[in-house]
């Protein structure tokens, strides 16, 4: 954090919680802000929002608002953008913060996407499909979640109608068989 810069907790006009950074001259670039939030320490680290306020009034507007003499130095207020909070500015949800909403694949790690995200799934189901102490209603349990998985990245958008088609063929090997109790009402003794 460069020499005159200060970033601290605080609330805006509307008593919303905020990041506020200051520099004591010359203006803040975003640059500096990120920098700022990287390297101030590990509390800072996050996402956030900036307002820009780019309105008439911003320009001299009409004449109705007075341009007040700016002391030196710029602020700027941040607004931290959790995963599950809505947005603090308008209230509505927030987008996906670590997955891309259109793509699927990680902002945090560009590697991992949809597709090695089925396969370590599907690891973990076939691994407990073929688990010989596994009881045959908890195989079944673990078939069906996996093909659930699949559903709903195609219902996504994340992989495609084909592509479902496929990895149902590759889960076809690893069906559990329809083993069934009635006498006991489906409880294994």
């Amino acid at each position: 954090m460069k020499r005159g810069t200060t970033i601290e907790r605080s609330y805006d006009r509307r008593d919303i919680p905020c990041v506020v950074i200051r520099k004591k001259r010359g203006k803040l670039t975003l640059d500096e802000i990120e920098d700022t939030l990287r390297y101030a320490g590990q509390q800072w680290n996050g996402h956030y929002a900036i307002l820009l306020n780019c309105s008439e009034a911003t320009l001299g507007g009409n004449g109705c608002t007075e341009l007040l003499d700016e002391p030196p130095g710029d602020e700027v207020c941040l607004y931290d953008l959790a995963d599950t909070e809505n947005c603090p500015v308008c209230a509505a949800a927030l987008p996906p913060v670590k997955y891309c909403p259109t793509c699927g694949n990680s902002w945090a790690d560009p590697a991992q996407n949809i597709e090695t995200l089925l396969v370590a799934m599907k690891q973990e189901a076939e691994r407990s499909i073929r688990n010989p102490d596994s009881l045959p209603a908890s195989r079944r349990a673990w078939y069906w979640s996996h093909i659930g998985s699949i559903d709903l990245a195609r219902q996504l958008g994340l992989i495609t109608e084909e592509r479902r088609r496929e990895l149902y063929t590759q889960m076809k090997a690893l069906m559990p068989e329809a083993e069934h109790d009635i006498e006991n009402g489906g409880v294994q003794t």
